[in-house]
């Protein structure tokens, strides 16, 4: 097993958790029914604990496909430039309500453009 696949092994296994572990695991122990506060954990326990609850059943049986499970305004990587994917899903939407296409956005202005798009175009 690589070290990669070992946080325990981590150099900076022991340091405490990044906030994106703190705020992914907090997404995950709300979908997911469970409790854990990832600010009593190190790095190396947090990433075992993000597997741990990713395998876990999702009991939140009313967070449908397609919907984000946490609120776009809280994302962590909100300001970065937007993925691919919603760029793609922005135009196809935007062309199909007769809007222009913007040339850049960022993830959180995106998904919020998304569903904007699905109200008035159905899609």
């Amino acid at each position: 097993m690589s070290q990669l696949n070992n946080p325990s092994q981590w150099t900076t296994g022991g340091d405490a958790p990044t906030d994106k572990q703190k705020a992914f695991i907090s997404t995950l122990t709300s979908s997911k029914n469970a409790s854990v506060d990832p600010d009593q954990l190190n790095k190396s326990e947090a990433s075992a604990k993000i597997n741990e609850l990713k395998d876990k059943p999702t009991e939140n049986g009313d967070a449908s496909a397609g919907q984000p499970i946490q609120d776009p305004n809280t994302w962590s990587t909100g300001d970065d430039k937007a993925t691919g994917k919603q760029m793609g899903y922005v135009a196809v939407m935007a062309k199909k309500a007769g809007e222009s296409v913007p040339s850049e956005m960022g993830k959180t202005e995106a998904s919020q453009k998304i569903e904007e798009l699905k109200g008035k175009t159905g899609m």
